[in-house]
């Protein structure tokens, strides 16, 4: 009976272990409730801008919007301002409204890779007045709050061999249907870094 109690206990460690580590698994009692990670897609590479159902995937100025990209079986949104000729790049990848009435200690994550980066491109906004219509107009129209997100892991020549976790990003001060952006501003005559998101999660830290 010993045995088998230390066996049991053995294989909990364990599937604990495994929930902490590799692809930001979120432990069992913190409920995800949002999550994309662009497996669906279906059409990847330069050009093939994103396209989901309630996504924005907006360009300010009209130029190059949010890329699927794919690497190594993996599907990830990509955006870089290189080679772009955009002199004022300013681009959105905008989440579908997510309702905040619902959950508490709301908590965002994703993983990202960013490679040749010379300055950080990419900041992470949150909108609760945002109308999810897709346009410059209403992205301009709508209140943002920076995040101030740091993603400190890059490679300043070539790409990092994988991606790295962003911290736990703290959205529990939100309230009613909140949008969450990704937004790159860069040049092509300036910052020219390329960055990945994939993995996309929404958990309450609770």
């Amino acid at each position: 009976m010993k045995n088998i109690v230390k066996l049991t206990f053995t294989l909990l460690a364990i599937s604990l272990i495994v929930s902490c580590t590799g692809d930001r698994e979120i432990a069992p009692f913190k409920p995800v409730f949002f999550s994309q990670n662009f497996d669906g897609i279906e059409n990847t590479g330069p050009g093939q801008y994103i396209t989901l159902d309630g996504w924005s995937n907006v360009s300010i100025n009209g130029g190059k919007k949010w890329e699927a990209r794919t690497f190594g079986g993996e599907i990830f949104a990509q955006q870089s301002a290189f080679g772009s000729g955009e002199s004022n790049m300013d681009s959105w990848l905008i989440s579908p409204a997510i309702d905040f009435t619902q959950t508490s200690n709301e908590t965002l994550v994703f993983d990202y890779l960013s490679g040749y980066n010379n300055g950080q491109a990419v900041s992470v906004l949150v909108s609760t007045d945002y109308d999810g219509s897709n346009t410059a107009a209403a992205i301009n129209a709508a209140t943002w709050t920076n995040l101030n997100v740091t993603l400190p892991d890059f490679l300043a020549s070539g790409y990092p061999a994988n991606f790295s976790h962003s911290a736990a990003i703290d959205l529990s001060g939100f309230n009613g249907n909140g949008y969450i952006a990704f937004r790159y501003t860069g040049s092509t005559t300036g910052t020219t870094s390329t960055y990945e998101i994939d993995n996309i999660k929404l958990y309450e830290n609770k």
